[in-house]
């Protein structure tokens, strides 16, 4: 290996990841605390963020999150969970 970029190179080729980047990793960590409900401040700690706006670029929300959140929502429809009032619409006709 001539440097540590082609040693990652080598690594990711060959094991089928190519083009995997070694800060991909901060991307996928971030994104696998805040789904494991992992505070903001905590995450943007760990991470070394020295603001929010940062953190949103690095944390995503993957399909998969996205599917049990929708399942959760159905879950709670068919028990027929009253905790919220679905009667209240809230019309705001100019900016606050």
């Amino acid at each position: 290996m001539k440097s540590w970029r082609t040693a990652w190179r080598t690594l990711t080729k060959e094991a089928g990841l190519p083009g995997f980047r070694f800060h991909d990793l901060r991307h996928c960590s971030i994104t696998q605390l805040a789904e494991n409900g992992v505070s903001d401040s905590t995450i943007v700690a760990i991470a070394g963020h020295v603001s929010r706006r940062m953190l949103e670029r690095y944390r995503h929300v993957r399909m998969e999150a996205k599917r049990n959140a929708m399942e959760a929502l159905a879950v709670s429809t068919k028990k027929g969970d009253t905790t919220h009032d679905t009667n209240v619409v809230t019309v705001r006709t100019r900016p606050v």
